[in-house]
């Protein structure tokens, strides 16, 4: 990797991390949902405390989180492994491609979740997903800007 820019070196690190820190979120939604995911959606307002829930509503909320956490780990090691790819250092196809595929499948993720998110009412729950969108996004872009060496393929 050290032939890309060192932008591109960076973002794919900052990439890196980001998806290490919402693998390990996702443990913690599946280890410790009622320790972890409840307080945090709570907060934001769209955590079974903050609706009223009793506690078997509480209980189901939980089990939600563990599978909310799983496919996050499962979403993130796949994530994982296309960042890897998109700092192929000798193929600018094989970039080009794991890039376009992580931009997809994040830009289909938050289109969908944040759509049926704002068809809930769940407003709350719409703008969490910017910050998540941002930390995969942004280093996306910018891998794809720096990439010197297919700059004038697009994306």
């Amino acid at each position: 990797m050290s032939s890309l820019p060192q932008s591109y070196q960076m973002a794919h690190t900052f990439l890196k991390r980001a998806v290490q820190l919402v693998a390990v979120y996702g443990l913690g939604m599946v280890a410790a949902g009622e320790q972890l995911a409840i307080p945090i959606f709570d907060v934001f307002g769209f955590g079974p405390s903050s609706r009223g829930l009793n506690r078997n509503g509480s209980d189901y909320a939980v089990f939600a989180f563990g599978v909310l956490g799983s496919v996050l780990v499962g979403w993130m090691s796949l994530i994982g492994s296309m960042v890897e790819l998109a700092a192929a250092e000798n193929d600018a196809s094989i970039r080009a491609k794991a890039r376009r595929s992580l931009m997809m499948s994040t830009g289909i993720w938050f289109l969908f979740d944040t759509i049926f998110s704002l068809g809930m009412g769940e407003v709350a729950h719409a703008m969490f997903n910017i910050p998540f969108a941002t930390l995969l996004g942004g280093p996306l872009y910018v891998m794809h800007k720096n990439d010197t060496v297919d700059k004038n393929k697009s994306i």
